[in-house]
């Protein structure tokens, strides 16, 4: 699993919804993790807690990236 395209669908997902708060970013990157768990494109033996918190951590990079447009 490579967090930077999970990122990068956040990201991406964020901006399509105008979702620019910390909570807002925490749900999408719950929303989008949970359903590539249903899916199998990220398996039950990855660390969820060590992954979600990495990409909830990248809430001042996505800012600094809309504060740009």
């Amino acid at each position: 699993m490579d967090l930077e395209v999970i990122y990068e669908e956040a990201r991406d997902r964020a901006e399509a919804e105008g979702a620019y708060s910390r909570e807002e970013w925490n749900d999408i990157i719950d929303d989008i993790l949970d359903g590539k768990r249903v899916t199998n494109q990220v398996h039950d033996d990855d660390d969820w807690a060590q992954i979600r918190e990495a990409l909830q951590a990248r809430f001042e990079e996505l800012e600094e990236e809309t504060a740009e447009l």
